[in-house]
């Protein structure tokens, strides 16, 4: 009985284990995300807003969204994306404030064309 106790304990350990590595935060999967969209350089991580918590009687941070940084070609972007979203929105372009939703690198450098905006 004593035997069978520590197999499923330790089994139980094992499984925990392997399904604690298996996951990847929301950062991780979002410069995967921008790198197969064409992005190079690709630095994510998340962004926390300091909140007053009334019950608690302090400041306290709360995770508010992830952001990153990138290169489409030339082009410094700033990308957002909200916590539990895989859509991002692409902010700013070399400082000019744009929004688009979901493009690829290529498919922005050429949207930046048409509106003659060069990095």
């Amino acid at each position: 009985m004593r035997a069978t106790r520590s197999i499923v304990a330790a089994t139980t350990m094992l499984l925990l284990g392997v399904g604690l590595a298996a996951c990847s935060s929301q950062s991780d999967d979002l410069e995967k995300q921008l790198t197969k969209a064409g992005y190079t350089n690709v630095s994510a991580e998340a962004d926390y807003d300091t909140v007053y918590d009334k019950k608690k009687k302090k400041n306290v941070k709360k995770l508010d969204d992830y952001e990153a940084d990138a290169k489409a070609g030339s082009c410094s972007v700033e990308i957002e994306q909200d916590s539990g979203d895989h859509d991002y929105v692409i902010e700013t372009v070399n400082g000019k404030d744009v929004n688009f939703s979901n493009l690829t690198a290529s498919a922005l450098i050429a949207e930046l064309a048409k509106q003659n905006v060069r990095c």
